[in-house]
């Protein structure tokens, strides 16, 4: 696979193993009583991997308990508790987008750095109300055995080749994120000149592969529509591709124009825990648990040291902001169109 991505980083906000394995000299054991934390989480393999390599070394740690939710929309269900001021999760975990548009309706609280070694974390994932843990991305998937031998589509106008790479498609139904910044590359535009969007070029192109297309609304049915062979390709999640390829289905990820992104921590600004909330987020970017985590689940660490310590094998299934000729999402770019843009996407899905 080809593995080269272009940097963007935020631009006007930016600023594992076994639990006796951490060594944490910052966070001091406070007992079995020291309280709870309640994180939203995302389920499956992405959360379980977290509870193995976060959650329980840091309560082995700490004594802090954490509490595991599984939610969908993480961000307005925080809203919905701040403004009834019904404290119920400490910490949510958002994407970039979610971290502005938090930071800009006054939902997380201010992070405290005073504790949180930042010298060996990417830039972008330092931000006033959120830091970053891991790096996701949105890739071209296929099928093994139908693009055999490396004659899968290792570009997005590639992908729109429908004569050359004939099959089946699927793509993310549920946003118009990602589908816009395919479309344009698809239509020539390079990695560097992705933002701002030309919506009416991507709606073009979308138009292109609409009849070969099926529009996953979850990740579950993406995993699923992928792994029974319904389709032949398409875009999301290459992590979940890598889970699935290690248990023998058919299916890989190209990692060339990859559309990049982080998922943060926040802390909710009504959490009655914030003291202990920070001491997570600081125990959660340290090396060790950043190093583990990748080992459990194909996200890269935004820790530059774990990533430098992890084996070769492990580090080709993962993205980060340094490799040439991926996009990095621009959250300015959409915190202020999201909403026009998800009515024109609803309009386009129905015509």
């Amino acid at each position: 696979m080809t593995r080269r991505l272009d940097r963007r980083q935020f631009t006007r906000l930016a600023v594992g193993g076994t639990a006796a394995a951490f060594t944490v000299t910052t966070l001091p054991r406070t007992g079995a009583a020291a309280g709870e934390l309640t994180i939203t989480g995302w389920g499956g393999a992405h959360e379980d991997s977290l509870k193995k390599a976060v959650y329980e070394p840091f309560t082995a740690a700490t004594g802090i308990r954490i509490k595991s939710v599984s939610v969908t929309n993480h961000l307005a269900g925080l809203k919905a508790q701040v403004q009834a001021n019904n404290p119920e999760w400490d910490i949510i975990q958002p994407a970039s987008l979610w971290v502005a548009r938090g930071t800009k309706e006054g939902l997380y609280e201010k992070i405290d750095y005073s504790g949180i070694d930042t010298s060996a974390l990417y830039r972008a994932a330092v931000h006033p109300y959120a830091v970053a843990f891991e790096v996701f991305a949105v890739d071209i998937v296929y099928n093994t055995k139908k693009f055999a031998g490396g004659s899968h589509p290792k570009s997005w106008s590639e992908l729109w080749d429908l004569k050359r790479f004939p099959g089946r498609r699927t793509a993310p139904g549920w946003t118009p994120r990602d589908n816009l910044e395919a479309a344009v590359m698809a239509g020539g535009v390079p990695t560097s000149k992705v933002y701002p969007i030309d919506t009416k070029l991507a709606f073009d192109k979308l138009a292109e592969l609409k009849p070969s297309a099926v529009w996953w609304q979850t990740g579950a049915q993406f995993v699923q529509l992928m792994a029974d062979g319904e389709v032949d390709l398409g875009y999301g999640w290459g992590a979940r591709m890598a889970v699935i390829a290690k248990e023998g289905k058919p299916v890989a990820a190209e990692f060339n124009q990859a559309i990049l992104d982080h998922t943060f921590y926040a802390v909710s600004k009504i959490s009655r825990n914030k003291a202990d909330a920070m001491k997570f987020i600081a125990f959660a970017v340290q090396t060790k648990p950043q190093m583990e985590r990748p080992k459990l689940y194909p996200q890269g660490p935004t820790n530059k040291k774990a990533l430098a310590e992890l084996d070769a094998k492990t580090r080709a299934d993962l993205l980060n902001p340094d490799m040439p000729n991926v996009v990095v999402r621009d959250h300015d770019w959409w915190v202020d169109r999201e909403e026009d843009l998800i009515g024109q996407w609803k309009r386009f899905l129905g015509a």
